[in-house]
């Protein structure tokens, strides 16, 4: 009989993990946020890493999870069992979803891409330097006889009034609006200090940072020495259909090939044919290198590489994507220093905008003096001799 409730205790806490869904560890995160007095709306990492089943029941298991996000979870029934066989098969009955539900790979798929990346990268520097981004404050009656009172969640009445919820009857929230926790009697209406489309417009900057070094950013052909990514039969470093072309580079991220030499040479003239052809070797091929003494590290799969004497100086490619130092790396970097400072000013979107704009310009200007200083006057023929 002690076996048999051993295996019901096991088989019934698999099952039931297993049976949780997206949408069920979301509502969860959701809850926590609007506990720790922030807006449901999150930078991505913390979302994907907040809603991902796997991770947070590890982390519940060790005891070393967010005490506010642990009691969310168990306020909705997903709290960590009390015993030991339970809590095994809770976690394993997790992972195993996480295999069917493809839990842990959209992690991958948030940072799949440079410019995902980018985004990524810039919104945790964002909330480091403004958290109040993604915070909520109680909503403030803003005129009338109640004016400078908060909204208590019991007076759903006022609410409506105040058009914070759709009607009292059903007390369904409009957007941007929360509720604090607490005592019933101390819960009140919340609403987000700024609007999440409004600062996902901070990562403006660094997008057209990171777009531009990777060559994205031209709609009538291939950057500097490439291809385009929808050539024209005639001269492929052109387009004869510019709305594919964006539509190639903007949706689809694709870049054209290098040039044959004897075109390419015509745009890079300080590039030797040796030079061209050893970073061709680098750039196609997918065998391990973590000896960074040669210059080059390439990860298994060739998902990252990095060289420090390619066509374009110092540069990394991530999933094939070039990223030069000279003309991706400092516009990036700068675009995200100005707009990190910009959001600490009174009114952050606006100071983040214009701080991020005026950082990519520098970091462009400066970008393209180096990478020009880097290349020198030296130049080559066809046949690759230096001419002087």
């Amino acid at each position: 009989m002690a076996n048999l409730n051993w295996w019901d205790n096991f088989s019934n806490s698999f099952s039931e993990a297993y049976g949780e869904g997206r949408d069920d560890h979301r509502q969860s995160f959701y809850n926590a946020r609007e506990d720790k007095g922030k807006d449901i709306d999150a930078p991505r990492i913390e979302t994907t890493l907040g809603t991902n089943p796997s991770l947070t029941r590890t982390r519940d298991y060790l005891g070393v999870s967010n005490p506010a996000d642990r009691a969310a979870r168990a306020e909705m029934g997903m709290g960590m069992k009390k015993d030991r066989t339970g809590a095994i098969a809770q976690v394993l009955g997790t992972l195993a979803a996480d295999v069917t539900q493809d839990h842990s790979r959209s992690l991958w798929w948030l940072l799949n891409a440079p410019q995902a990346t980018a985004n990524v990268v810039t919104e945790i520097v964002l909330n480091k330097a403004n958290p109040d981004l993604y915070r909520a404050e109680p909503y403030i009656v803003p005129s009338g006889s109640k004016q400078g009172q908060k909204v208590k969640f019991k007076d759903k009445e006022l609410a409506e009034r105040q058009n914070l919820i759709v009607d009292a009857e059903s007390g369904r929230r409009k957007k941007g609006i929360g509720v604090s926790q607490g005592r019933p009697a101390d819960r009140v209406y919340t609403q987000r200090k700024y609007a999440p489309g409004a600062v996902a417009a901070l990562s403006i900057p660094t997008g057209l940072a990171i777009n531009t070094g990777l060559g994205l950013m031209t709609p009538f052909g291939g950057a500097e020495g490439y291809e385009a990514a929808v050539p024209s039969a005639a001269d492929k470093s052109k387009t004869d259909n510019v709305i594919a072309e964006i539509g190639a580079k903007y949706i689809l991220g694709r870049t054209g090939h290098l040039l044959p030499y004897d075109e390419f040479r015509k745009v890079r003239p300080d590039v030797s044919k040796g030079e061209y052809n050893r970073y061709k070797a680098f750039k196609y091929d997918k065998e391990v290198d973590l000896d960074p003494t040669d210059g080059d590290i390439t990860l298994p799969a060739g998902v990252m590489k990095l060289t420090t004497e390619g066509i374009h100086g110092p540069e990394m490619q991530f999933l094939g994507r070039s990223m030069p130092l000279t003309t991706a790396g400092i516009p990036f970097a700068t675009a995200l220093a100005g707009t990190a400072m910009g959001v600490r000013r009174g009114k952050p979107i606006r100071g983040g905008l214009i701080g991020g704009l005026m950082g990519f310009a520098a970091g462009q200007l400066g970008g393209n003096v180096a990478e020009q200083a880097r290349r020198g006057g030296s130049t080559f023929d066809q046949e690759g001799n230096l001419n002087y």
